[in-house]
């Protein structure tokens, strides 16, 4: 006759104990399903129909839009499209796009790396003032048609 030594109590723990981590892991795979179900993916920007800015650069104008109206301290999403004299969109080539305040003792610059985007003459930046105020924006190309700067009042809000 065939005895188990070990006593019922033990026997109701280690099947416990066994239990366990797959319980944990059904638990942290429902958690993980549970959050991607439930999360849905940041707002997209809506961009402006009416540039907030525009500017003369040598034979093109070009034209700032972002979210709304005006630059906001924050992240801002900004597209730069440059036109010709008969208003067509004209690719200049690589353009620049910085910020600058003068502050009494400081001065603070906002920079962002500007691409080009699939649509020639349409360019995108991301720009992060981090404070409002009267802010001097500085845009500049250079490219097969020539190069050519501007300096220009920008306020942020």
């Amino acid at each position: 006759m065939a005895t188990d030594s070990s006593p019922p109590r033990v026997r109701r723990w280690l099947n416990v104990f066994f239990a366990l981590p797959l319980l944990g892991v059904l638990g942290i795979y429902g958690y993980l399903l549970y959050s991607r179900m439930t999360h849905r993916p940041p707002p997209e920007r809506v961009i402006s129909t009416q540039p907030f800015a525009t500017a003369k650069l040598g034979g093109a104008r070009a034209s700032l839009f972002t979210q709304g109206d005006r630059l906001r301290p924050i992240g801002n999403d900004l597209y730069i499209e440059f036109r010709d004299a008969q208003g067509h969109l004209t690719n200049v080539g690589e353009v620049t796009f910085d910020l600058s305040l003068n502050a009494p003792g400081v001065v603070m610059h906002s920079i962002g790396k500007v691409y080009p985007t699939s649509t020639p003459g349409r360019y995108r930046t991301a720009v992060q003032p981090q404070m409002g105020g009267d802010w001097t924006a500085r845009l500049a190309f250079h490219g097969a048609s020539g190069s050519s700067e501007t300096n220009f009042p920008l306020t942020v809000k």
